[in-house]
């Protein structure tokens, strides 16, 4: 120990600078006024002195008695302590006793102001109840007349937990506001910020919700004027997100993607370029850690590049070079590329290419061939792959989109045949009916002998319409009826006009197929036609 004065140790110690003298002399410590000082060894002397002497005094138990005669909330407080101490705890709580001693910090309280410290000796008292904690949260929404105060208010991080933990059982109409707020002004109590999430997270039932609430009490953390304590604080928060998430078993809901990457930008200092890149990194981190544990609640949200916007928003965010250096430290950002490889592997296996995929794989290395190698590596085994999909791929989307080439080509066979004719009729019956209804009769006023024959060609088209639609029928040929819809483009399904296009997603329905009936399934005979999405 260092040598500190005799006024110092007193201030301390809380024992009076003249008692304090006159034990140190009793020990054979040579001092006499408030500014001499004394050494490590006298102090240690004197705390075991203390020690001694409160070993030594007999010790008195809190009794229920005890506990009744309070007159206010912190002499309450105080005397539960004491008996948590001691471990006579339980003997005070024993059967109607714990019921009794809830009424007792109700009652207690004296205004709004106190609301919060009930809270969390309610809290403390539930986490020593042994079983029993469900009779004490649910007299939670008396213990609250209003909105509380800040829970920064509470003297101890264990008190704002235990308080949060009170808070979390509460339906008042407030709890929800509150908690976020709450939960973002904590500065170094990380269990009750866990707890106050937790609560709301439940409270949204999906977690894209949970997060765009949040982003909207970020602005909170604006009023922090230095960047480092507000980056301090951000890295704080994300991490308690990340825990709380890793735990959640249920819907993720729906824009993940734009939720989590907007958390990055509202969560941070609006200037970042000159805060500590070792804390920039930690809260990517923490933020790609929620992305992985929201794929593996839902992996079909890993096949669309949207999932993946805090990839492409923290490269754009931190800039080239610090974005290379998260790269090679990052310890989540390996699962991410995981994630990213086996969906382009489904796509692939689906005959499909994309571009914004290929894309947030570009972000997650430091060059194309990085990506190309990794995607060869992560293909080797895939042998039922489509060629020309795998070599594009494998490219990192490099090949040239008029590489393969498919003609516009009907089936061989006949029902190929049948559908292409009711493709074509179906297609002109809406001309043909307006030339019978408005063309013939202005004909038959100024063109008799013209009238006449237009007549018998539209009458001519009506039974090749006819036959063609019985001849379907017949062969249980129908007509997909899907032209102008917007889908998801798979070439095993879909013809493109001017043929395939690498890296298309979106296409347009443009032409109608046919499909047939087989033992109650149905199978694509003429592919419909479609064009890329604008």
């Amino acid at each position: 120990m260092n040598r500190i004065t005799v006024n110092k140790l007193a201030k301390n110690t809380g024992i009076s600078a003249e008692t304090l003298i006159k034990q140190l002399k009793e020990l054979g410590a040579n001092v006499e006024a408030g500014e001499d000082l004394v050494t490590g060894e006298q102090q240690l002397r004197l705390l075991q002195q203390h020690r001694s002497q409160d070993l030594n005094k007999p010790k008195t138990n809190v009794s229920f008695a005890d506990i009744n005669t309070a007159t206010n909330l912190q002499a309450l407080e105080g005397l539960l302590t004491q008996a948590m101490a001691d471990r006579t705890i339980q003997a005070l709580i024993k059967n109607e006793r714990l019921e009794s001693i809830v009424n007792s910090i109700l009652a207690l309280v004296a205004g709004p102001e106190e609301e919060l410290l009930a809270a969390a000796m309610l809290g403390r008292l539930a986490a020593v109840a042994r079983g029993r904690d469900s009779k004490i949260f649910e007299r939670t929404n008396q213990v609250f007349s209003t909105e509380p105060g800040s829970i920064e208010a509470l003297a101890d991080a264990e008190s704002k937990s235990y308080a949060a933990s009170v808070l979390a059982h509460s339906t008042n109409p407030w709890i929800s506001e509150y908690s976020y707020r709450e939960a973002l002004n904590i500065d170094s109590a990380d269990n009750a910020r866990s707890i106050l999430l937790i609560s709301n997270l439940n409270r949204e039932e999906n977690i894209a919700q949970w997060l765009k609430n949040i982003n909207l009490h970020a602005k909170q953390l604006n009023s922090i004027q230095k960047s480092d304590a507000h980056l301090i604080r951000a890295r704080k928060i994300v991490k308690v997100m990340s825990d709380v998430i890793q735990q959640w078993r249920g819907d993720i809901g729906e824009f993940i993607g734009e939720n989590l990457s907007i958390c990055l930008t509202s969560l941070l200092p609006s200037k970042i370029s000159d805060l500590d890149q070792t804390v920039l990194n930690e809260v990517l981190d923490s933020l790609l850690a929620i992305l992985g544990r929201v794929i593996e609640l839902r992996f079909s949200s890993a096949l669309y590049s949207e999932t993946y916007s805090l990839v492409v928003k923290g490269k754009r965010l931190l800039g080239p070079g610090p974005w290379a250096q998260f790269i090679n430290r990052s310890f989540v950002l390996p699962e991410i590329r995981i994630a990213l490889l086996e969906s382009a592997l489904v796509l692939a296996r689906q005959y499909r290419t994309d571009k914004q995929v290929i894309g947030v794989l570009t972000a997650c290395y430091t060059s194309r061939p990085q990506v190309s190698a990794a995607i060869k590596r992560h293909f080797r085994d895939a042998t039922d792959l489509d060629p020309d999909v795998a070599d594009w791929w494998k490219s990192g989307g490099d090949v040239s989109e008029m590489k393969r080439r498919v003609e516009q080509k009907v089936g061989n066979n006949e029902d190929s045949q049948i559908g292409a004719l009711l493709i074509e009729v179906e297609d002109n019956h809406e001309a043909m009916e307006k030339v019978r209804r408005a063309v013939v009769p202005l004909l038959q006023i100024s063109e008799p002998i013209l009238s006449s024959s237009v007549k018998k060609a539209v009458d001519g088209y009506k039974n090749i319409e006819q036959t063609a639609r019985r001849l379907a029928r017949m062969r249980k040929l129908t007509i997909t009826k899907i032209k102008g819809n917007r889908l998801e483009y798979n070439p095993l399904e879909h013809e493109m006009l001017g043929g395939h296009k690498a890296g298309v997603r979106r296409v347009k329905v443009v032409r109608d197929g046919i499909e047939k009936k087989f033992s109650g399934k149905s199978k694509t005979l003429v592919k419909p036609w479609v064009e890329p999405e604008e």
